[in-house]
C-alpha cells in the first residue's frame, strides 16, 4: 500500500540541562497521594480514613473499560481525601498516605508461578493486575492492547523520547540496560511475537554501547535508531518507518504493538520482583530549576518536594513568577504552582521565567503550520471553520485526527496557539455541535 510518511523536524532538544547528575531515588516521601481518576475516569476508592495500608496493597478501582486495580506506593495510614493537582490542570480528590518508613509489602497480589511456568494470558493478567499503564503520557491500561487475537508480528519499544527537555527515560535505561531487554522479553512473549525492537534517537549512542552485546542473549530483539526530529517518538511515525506500512487507527493493524520504555521496564519489574506499578521516573528541569535533575519516586510524591531536591529555583527567580508546565513544552500543559502530584502519566514538569505575552502580528498566511503536521493537516483552515462553527468543515479537515504535537503552535512566526484552536475544533466534533 503506498502512503505518504509522516514527516518531522530537528528542534532544540535542551535535554543536556537534566543529563549532568545520575538519576537519584527518592522513595522516602512524608505523605502520597494516589489520584482518583486516570485518564479522565473517576475511580471506585477502596479503603478509609483511618485504615493502615501495604505497598502495593489495591486502594482503588478503575471500572468499565480498562478496569484495572490501583496500588498503594507505600506502606503507612490513609489520613484523608483531600483535592490535590493533577497534571491535567484541575483539582481532583486523591486518598491521602501518610508514609511509616516501612515499605511492608502487600503479598495478596500475584501468585507463585515462575516466568517459565507464566502463559500468554497469565502475563496479560500479570499486566491488568499490576495496575501497569503507559507510562509514555498516555496512560492507556497496557493489557488491553495485548487481548488482541491478531497476529503480532513485532513489539515495539519506544524509546526516543522525543519532547524536549525530557530527559527520564534515557536516564532510567542508564539504571540498568538489560531490564530493558527483559521487559521487551517479557511483552514478546505476552504478544506471542518473535520479534523485538527498540527504538531510539541515533544521538544516544549509549543504547548501542550498552545493549549491544546483550543482545546474544536476547534472540529476536533488535535495536532501530531514528532520526533527531520532532515527532520521532510519535507511535505512527516509528510505526510507519518500522513496518514499512501505515494503519488508520491501532498499530495492531499491521501487526504490532507499542510500548514506552519506562513501561516496558515497569513490566520488567512486575515479573522479576513481583511489583505493580508503584513508582515511575520524572524530569523536574528548565532554565526556572537550580540544578535540573531525574528522580524514581513513588506515584503520590508532590512535585514541589523534588524542586527542593534539585536546589530550588534559579537565582532570582520568585515561584510566584515562574511559569510552568506539566509535560513536555510541545504537549504539556501549563499549570499554576508547583504544588502537583506526580501520577502515572506525568513524566516531567518544566519550570521557566514567567512567560510575557508580546503583541505579534495575526496570521501570515505563510503556510508553516500545514508544512509541519505529521498528519497532514491544515490548521489555518480548521480555525477558520471552527470561527463559523461549521462542524461539516471541521469533519472534512479531518480536526477530530490532531495528535496535539504541538509543531503547528512551535513553527508559527506569528506565535498563534494553533494546537489550542485545533484542540477546540476537535472539542466541537465531539461534542456534535
Amino acid at each position: 500500500m503506498l502512503f505518504r510518511k509522516s514527516q518531522g523536524i530537528h528542534i532544540d532538544g535542551r535535554k543536556a540541562m537534566s543529563k549532568t547528575l545520575p538519576i537519584e531515588s527518592v522513595m522516602n516521601p512524608k505523605f502520597v497521594y494516589i489520584h482518583l481518576l486516570q485518564q479522565n475516569s473517576p475511580l471506585k476508592r477502596l479503603v478509609e480514613v483511618g485504615d493502615l495500608v501495604k505497598l502495593g496493597q489495591v486502594v482503588a478501582k478503575r471500572e468499565g473499560f480498562g478496569e484495572m486495580p490501583i496500588h498503594a506506593s507505600v506502606s503507612g495510614k490513609v489520613t484523608g481525601v483531600k483535592k490535590v493537582w493533577h497534571s491535567s490542570g484541575r483539582m481532583v480528590d486523591s486518598i491521602e498516605i501518610e508514609n511509616d518508613f516501612q515499605n511492608t509489602l502487600d503479598d495478596s497480589i500475584f501468585d507463585s508461578k515462575t516466568l517459565d511456568q507464566m502463559s500468554k494470558q497469565d502475563l496479560i493478567d500479570r499486566m491488568k493486575t499490576s495496575g501497569l499503564s503507559g507510562l509514555g503520557g498516555a496512560g492507556f491500561p497496557t493489557y488491553v492492547k495485548y487481548q488482541s487475537n491478531i497476529g503480532v508480528e513485532k513489539v515495539i519499544i519506544n524509546a526516543v523520547e522525543c519532547e524536549p527537555y525530557l530527559t527520564c527515560d534515557y536516564m532510567m535505561f542508564q539504571t540498568d540496560p538489560e531490564k530493558l531487554l527483559r521487559g521487551t522479553k517479557y511483552l514478546m512473549k505476552a504478544a506471542g511475537s518473535p520479534e523485538g525492537v527498540i527504538a531510539f534517537k541515533k544521538y544516544n549512542h549509549s543504547y548501542t554501547e550498552l545493549l549491544q552485546g546483550l543482545l546474544v542473549n536476547y534472540p529476536g530483539i533488535s535495536l532501530f535508531p531514528v532520526e533527531d526530529v520532532y515527532p520521532a517518538g510519535w507511535e505512527k511515525y516509528l510505526v510507519e518507518r518500522i513496518m514499512g506500512k501505515t494503519y488508520k487507527k491501532l498499530p495492531a493493524e499491521v501487526g504490532c504493538i507499542v510500548d514506552n520504555l519506562q513501561t516496558t521496564m515497569a513490566f520488567a519489574d512486575v515479573i522479576d520482583k513481583k511489583l505493580p506499578l508503584v513508582s515511575r521516573a520524572i524530569t523536574i528541569t528548565g532554565e526556572g530549576i537550580k540544578q535540573p535533575r531525574n528522580f524514581i519516586v513513588p506515584i503520590g510524591t508532590k512535585v514541589s518536594e523534588l524542586v527542593a531536591l534539585c536546589g530550588g529555583y534559579a537565582e532570582g527567580l520568585d515561584p510566584k513568577d515562574a511559569y510552568y508546565i506539566a509535560g513536555g513544552p510541545m504537549t504539556g500543559r501549563a499549570i499554576l504552582i508547583d504544588d502537583l502530584i506526580v501520577n502515572d502519566t506525568l513524566g516531567g514538569v518544566i519550570v521557566a521565567p514567567v512567560f510575557v505575552e508580546r503583541d505579534y502580528p495575526s496570521c501570515l498566511g505563510c503556510g508553516k503550520c500545514n508544512d509541519v503536521c505529521p498528519v497532514f493537516l491544515s490548521p489555518t483552515e480548521i480555525e477558520r471553520a471552527l470561527e463559523q462553527k461549521d462542524t461539516v468543515a471541521l469533519k472534512n479537515l479531518a480536526a477530530d485526527k490532531c495528535i496535539q504535537c504541538g509543531l503547528c503552535s512551535y513553527i508559527c512566526p506569528s506565535h498563534v496557539d494553533n494546537t489550542d484552536l485545533v484542540m477546540k475544533a476537535k472539542d466541537l466534533l465531539r461534542k456534535g455541535a
